[in-house]
């Protein structure tokens, strides 16, 4: 049974039609957000019948905007491990810190599968015949593979300094990948003009997609699931446009309203200092997000200057749920890398800021020394690997004779 009630506005309130492919409010141009028959999911939603299906997202596809389960694609996504990290939990000074693998244990590498895997089910239903996105490299990798398992064609657009392994990886599912001169922000300008005011007839899996962000929401279901149906006292997602954290915060709230939990989680924002507008608002009280510069940084997946209608969503998570954001500087994001490498875990820099964003907050008393805390890691090391080769060293070759091995292994 599909509970999709329809497509509320976040800014008038109106709730449209959801059998039409909307991205935006045709009454005031502001983003919409799926809502469901709370009411009906509370006589309708059998758990046990859930718990017994296959740990994806389509565990829950009750909750997510599909209304044919036959056309769900999937390439097994979500179910990510969530692993227990006591050491680095005392090194920071909290009673118990879980790091989320969504880098590890997505089929393309990064979180970005959680939502993809709805929107491409969603081109489906629509009869598209082409998925397309704006992107600094994960959600082009996720689009192309998606599009690819649904037997579509994709194209993708990203910035010219997206990681040449990203760009690869589009290419090698078979995106038309085009690389555009200009940061994040400004190609994802120039991206929605295209899309939405030309007559390409793609289906626009990105930013305004308001389907394929409640693939995000999957993070809270499975949370609650992995710390034995329970909320933990924080969790920490880095942050670009901020969807990850305001999606998060409704898949909790869904579950408070289906009466599966008794508490909610604080959440909070982690932004690479060059490029933290949603820091930056929340700390200054703003009503709304306000652009930044921008600037550099290792972390090419946050490198966006103005998150729009996105950060309001994000930073109006924060408020409910009295949570907090913070910046990292790229020293502090190589940290979390060598940091998140010691427990075994590999991410890209984007992936990592959680961990010193973490010991951040906990060194400024906003984190305290009794929370469990959970820090999202979303994407693998793979996908910045020019940057992590630069900073490790490659030995030399050694003559090929036990002598010459035992001598260089001295001291070990």
């Amino acid at each position: 049974m599909n509970y999709l009630a329809g497509l509320r506005c976040v800014g008038c309130g109106k709730i449209h039609p959801h059998s039409n492919p909307l991205y935006r409010c045709p009454d005031c141009g502001d983003l919409l957000d799926p809502c469901y028959d709370y009411e009906a999911l509370k006589s309708g939603l059998d758990l046990c019948r859930i718990m017994r299906r296959p740990s994806s997202i389509w565990r829950w596809r009750e909750l997510l905007p599909v209304e044919d389960y036959s056309k769900i694609v999937t390439l097994g996504e979500g179910g990510t491990s969530l692993l227990e990290c006591p050491r680095l939990a005392a090194d920071i000074g909290v009673r118990m810190l879980y790091v989320k693998t969504d880098g590890l244990g997505n089929p393309t590498g990064s979180l970005k599968d959680r939502s993809v895997a709805v929107a491409a089910t969603k081109a489906l239903e629509f009869g598209y015949r082409v998925m397309a996105c704006d992107s600094s490299g994960n959600k082009a990798a996720s689009v192309a593979a998606y599009a690819a398992r649904a037997g579509l064609k994709s194209v993708v657009f990203c910035p010219a300094s997206t990681p040449k392994a990203k760009l690869a990886q589009a290419a090698y599912y078979g995106a038309k990948v085009f690389r555009v001169d200009g940061d994040y922000t400004t190609v994802n300008s120039i991206y929605r003009r295209l899309v939405h005011e030309s007559s390409l007839g793609w289906y626009d899996s990105g930013t305004d997609n308001p389907f394929r962000y409640e693939g995000k929401k999957s993070y809270a279901y499975e949370i609650w699931d992995q710390l034995g149906q329970k909320a933990p006292d924080r969790i920490l997602h880095p942050a670009n446009g901020g969807m990850s954290t305001a999606k998060d915060w409704k898949g909790w709230k869904e579950l408070k309203e289906l009466g599966l939990v008794d508490r909610l989680p604080r959440m909070a924002i982690v932004q690479a200092d060059t490029f933290s507008p949603i820091v930056q608002s929340f700390r200054r009280n703003d009503a709304r997000v306000v652009p930044v510069p921008g600037g550099k940084t290792y972390a090419s997946a946050l490198a966006g200057r103005d998150p729009g209608g996105l950060g309001d969503l994000a930073m109006a998570a924060l408020r409910e749920s009295e949570g907090t954001a913070v910046a990292v500087s790229d020293s502090e994001i190589l940290s979390s890398m060598r940091v998140l490498a010691s427990e075994g875990i590999f991410s890209e820099p984007s992936g990592s800021v959680t961990i010193e964003g973490l010991r951040k907050l906990v060194r400024s008393g906003e984190i305290g020394h009794d929370e469990t805390v959970v820090c999202v890691m979303t994407g693998v090391g793979f996908k910045d690997l020019d940057l992590i080769i630069d900073l490790v060293e490659i030995p030399d070759v050694i003559e090929g004779t036990v002598e010459a091995l035992e001598k260089a292994a001295a001291g070990i």
